[in-house]
């Protein structure tokens, strides 16, 4: 299977895709939010039923998880079919499912209105860079001869408000090597080829390091604490056992013999903790 590494590989069935391209070569990434759903997983299980076969290459949730629906080496099911008032440079004799490379992003708002999260914002970045580097896909909007595009472009009348408010301009200047967001060693931190340091001091080091060299990592994204070992792991599924952590302003990194390096799906441990707390208020009063 041709994808991002680091995803998590949920695939719709097998006839559910368009194979090979049928012969074609993908020229337009296409971005989409979802309008409703929590997670990245919760989309790929609804892919995998869907009765009218719609999907995506890729789900981007809200906590930066990255799932896979489909190969980048199959087409999906998720560009049909174009509109009036379409972009003018779209070809009207093709199926754009064979064109198409799709990544949906979470949105539980029906109306796509949410803002992505740093987390999401960083991976989404990522990955539409990355698709572009294997495919040789133009990394600016979308023309005749390929490139970036929203799912408005296709179908504006039905989907005139996806990919909603996602930030196009914060794109577009990773794509040109700027903004806060970018690959490497973050704007104003410091490596010296074991230590990552951030400008408020705290260190990063090994695994952790590694991810984040290797992410595009938003430079405000500062840690909050050196890396320590944590027993259990995350308090809502004490299964996984102990391993290291280290808490950022918006991203908490982990780390266990079994995952390695993984982003903690800290909304869950957030719920957890916030019903032991009334759990333990009930009890003092």
């Amino acid at each position: 299977m041709i994808g991002q590494s680091g995803a998590i590989p949920l695939l719709v069935p097998a006839d559910n895709v368009c194979p090979n391209y049928r012969g074609h070569k993908p020229l337009w990434v296409c971005l989409h939010k979802t309008a409703g759903f929590h997670t990245a997983q919760d989309v790929a299980a609804f892919f995998q039923t869907a009765a009218d076969k719609r999907s995506a290459h890729y789900i981007v949730g809200m906590d930066g998880t990255i799932v896979q629906a489909v190969s980048e080496s199959d087409g999906a099911g998720a560009n049909c079919c174009l509109q009036a008032g379409h972009a003018a440079f779209l070809p009207n004799d093709i199926n754009l499912n064979l064109l198409t490379i799709s990544i949906e992003h979470v949105d539980p708002a029906i109306d796509n209105s949410t803002p992505l999260t740093q987390q999401q914002k960083a991976a989404s970045f990522a990955l539409v860079k990355s698709i572009c580097e294997r495919h040789n896909i133009p990394m600016r909007p979308g023309d005749a001869a390929g490139g970036i595009i929203g799912h408005h472009d296709i179908a504006p009348i039905d989907r005139a408000r996806c990919p909603g408010n996602y930030p196009w301009d914060e794109l577009w200047q990773f794509l040109q090597g700027k903004g806060n967001v970018s690959m490497g060693i973050p704007a104003g931190w410091r490596d010296d080829g074991t230590t990552l340091t951030a400008p408020n001091g705290h260190k990063v080091v090994k695994g952790f390091r590694e991810y984040i060299l290797t992410h595009a990592w938003d430079a405000n994204n500062l840690p909050l604490e050196d890396e320590h070992s944590q027993n259990p792991l995350e308090e809502n599924n004490p299964a996984l056992g102990g391993g290291t952590q280290q808490i950022f302003l918006w991203t908490t990194l982990e780390w266990d013999p079994q995952r390695g390096v993984q982003i903690m799906h800290t909304g869950k441990e957030l719920l957890f903790l916030r019903s032991e707390i009334a759990t333990l208020k009930a009890k003092i009063h």
